[in-house]
């Protein structure tokens, strides 16, 4: 078989996130649960029961959508096959009717179950030889799902978040033509900005699926919006699934952005973060030196820098020039004079900064007494040129 050339998107593949456990199992439904899923192959008749099944969708019968998600139900350990053309062509009726009867399934259950319904036909056009018609699914399905997104119900919006998790990552079992994949790309980026709104549902449980599905996209240029979320200030859960997330993803969730987090008011946080830091590589003895200087008391977070000369397993320039930055003037003003005889660029550079713009007028004369030092003695600072200098004219070669 000829090997599938990959789609050059913006989302490079990933594994996706988990289906929701026994999402498809409608209670109340008034389908057979013992219906065999054989039942629902594609017959040679003019109207198979998967033409039936697109029909009853159609009409928002829940009792369709209880046996088409059976049908979609993946056996264990067995391989998905290909569709045929003939197939694929009722598959597709099938999403349409789902498409067309979204809305007016009754309850939130059954509208996540669409939801992931309609995830797991797009999956059927994963496998190869995945027929050409496969872009027909795309429309449908990017209406469902941004039908879902919006639903009043906070399960509905993150069933279908975990659903477009599995999205990201999704491509035809084909090799594809230039225009095809452009207009994957652009399927898929379009969902992008909708998720990334999601930050700000009202529910925190529709907060967290947000953050989850942006994790599960490979670059972190996409992904980061999601890291402003660590400082929700009403949601543990939603500060803990960032940590969780991102928590292999180093460039995102930065060792200082996780210490913060060992003095987090909800409970298990403060733990969960110093297993985050340690699984980082970083010592029992970092680990307390950072909390000191993540403290929430400005005089904790004082105190601890005339401790950085006594680790050496720690750069004191890192630290002087965050605990520059500190919004206690206490914690500037006692940085500031930790860097008397630095010599570092960066030191420098931050001094001068402190000097001139400083709110404090107490850390600016501080770091301007220390700039001043800076200056080898006697020396004056350079005048310019005057008119008519030999450094004003050029030189004949």
């Amino acid at each position: 078989m000829a090997s599938r050339r990959r789609t050059t998107l913006v989302f490079p593949g990933l594994i996706g996130l988990a289906a929701t456990a026994g999402l498809f199992t409608l209670p109340g439904c008034g389908g057979s649960a013992s219906t065999p899923t054989a039942a629902l192959v594609p017959a040679a008749a003019s109207r198979s029961p998967l033409s039936t099944l697109a029909d009853r969708l159609r009409g928002s019968e829940v009792d369709a959508l209880a046996t088409l998600a059976q049908a979609l139900e993946k056996t264990p350990n067995v391989a998905a096959k290909a569709v045929s053309d003939a197939e694929a062509a009722e598959w597709l009726d099938v999403l349409s009717g789902l498409r067309a009867g979204y809305l007016k399934f009754p309850t939130p259950h059954s509208r996540a179950v669409a939801v992931t319904a309609a995830q797991h036909i797009l999956d059927k056009f994963a496998v190869e030889p995945a027929p050409s018609t496969w872009l027909q699914a795309l429309t449908p399905v990017r209406d469902i799902v941004c039908t879902g997104l919006v639903d009043r119900d906070v399960n509905v919006r993150a069933t279908t978040l975990a659903a477009l998790g599995k999205v990201w990552s999704w491509y035809p079992g084909r090799s594809l033509i230039d225009v095809e994949e452009t207009t994957l790309s652009d399927w898929k980026n379009a969902f992008h900005g909708q998720v990334v709104a999601q930050r700000g549902d009202r529910d925190p449980k529709g907060r967290a699926a947000a953050i989850a599905c942006l994790a599960a996209i490979p670059l972190d240029t996409l992904a980061a919006p999601a890291i402003a979320c660590l400082e929700d200030p009403t949601s543990g859960a939603v500060r803990h699934q960032v940590l969780a997330s991102f928590a292999n993803r180093p460039a995102l969730l930065t060792e200082e952005l996780i210490l913060k987090h060992l003095h987090d008011p909800e409970a298990g946080i403060p733990q969960f973060a110093e297993i985050l830091l340690k699984a980082r590589g970083l010592s029992k003895d970092q680990i307390a030196l950072g909390r000191l200087i993540t403290s929430p008391k400005p005089e904790i977070r004082a105190s601890v820098i005339p401790l950085l000369k006594e680790h050496d397993e720690v750069d004191p320039v890192v630290w002087l020039l965050q605990l520059s930055r500190d919004a206690d003037e206490l914690v500037r003003t006692r940085a500031v004079e930790a860097m008397i005889g630095k010599t570092d660029t960066e030191i420098r550079d931050r001094l001068r900064e402190m000097a001139s713009k400083d709110i404090s007028p107490a850390v600016r004369a501080a770091a301007s007494k220390l700039v001043a030092d800076l200056r080898p003695a006697g020396a004056t600072a350079a005048l310019p040129p005057l008119p008519g200098s030999a450094s004003l004219t050029p030189k004949a070669n």
